[in-house]
């Protein structure tokens, strides 16, 4: 599973000059479409469009675009699955295709719970995709203003499967040029004479404390900040 760097940088070409972010999580989109395609094969091959979303953002925050990827919930005989492979994904991002007629197979990702083959009565049918991190290797890393209208189509869907379910999604992580907020206190473990000490992190901890109990004076109070002061005041508000 794809896990955002902790920290970014927000760069401006133009300017010259760049603001460090700080993930604030996964902020993946997806929606679903059905489309019917009969059950007749051979027939004319349907285009699809299956995501249309704009993206929301507050001043300072931003969010990172990492891929998109098309799940084909619907089981489906072998046949077909190879048939289905042929069609097609456009993906584009205020009208700028960052993905053009590529073959849907290099964006199959397998549906969560689900299990790559299902015997039934009618014969062995499939679910299609590969594992998030299979998929990672055509990931592009960049952020988004907000207001940023993202759109997908599939082109050359085959015929003669009845109705499909398919989700097109794009995985997404939040960003912010703020400090963190709240009140996260840091880990700490008792030795024998019940003392506490500060547990041992394998990286440098980077999860700040505003306040403590009086009772643990050998917690730290605070940890590093976030990086610098707000940042730019249009990452994601404005254009």
């Amino acid at each position: 599973m794809f896990r955002p760097p902790e920290y970014a940088a927000l760069i401006n070409p133009i300017a010259c000059n760049a603001f460090a972010m700080r993930c604030e999580g996964r902020a993946d989109v997806k929606q679903t479409v059905t489309v019917d395609t009969g059950l007749t094969a051979g027939g004319t091959p349907i285009t699809l469009n299956s995501l249309d979303f704009t993206t929301q953002s507050a001043v300072c925050d931003a969010k990172m675009f990492v891929l998109p990827y098309v799940e084909l919930v619907t089981p489906v005989s072998p046949d077909y699955l190879g048939q289905f492979h042929t069609a097609l994904l456009t993906f584009s991002i205020d009208g700028e295709k960052v993905i053009n007629q590529s073959a849907i197979q290099n964006h199959l990702l397998c549906p969560a719970c689900l299990v790559a083959a299902q015997p039934t009565n009618l014969g062995v049918l499939l679910i299609a995709g590969v594992s998030e991190d299979e998929l990672l290797g055509g990931c592009q890393m960049f952020f988004l203003p907000n207001g940023t209208r993202c759109q997908a189509q599939i082109t050359g869907i085959p015929t003669g499967a009845g109705v499909l379910r398919i989700n097109t999604g794009m995985i997404l992580a939040n960003y912010t040029t703020k400090a963190r907020q709240g009140c996260l206190f840091g880990v700490g473990a008792l030795d024998a004479q019940q003392q506490a000490y500060p547990v041992t992190y394998p990286c440098p901890a980077t999860f700040g404390a505003a306040m403590q109990p009086a009772t643990s004076p050998a917690i730290p109070a605070s940890g590093p900040t976030a990086g610098p002061a707000m940042g730019p005041a249009n990452v994601g508000g404005g254009r």
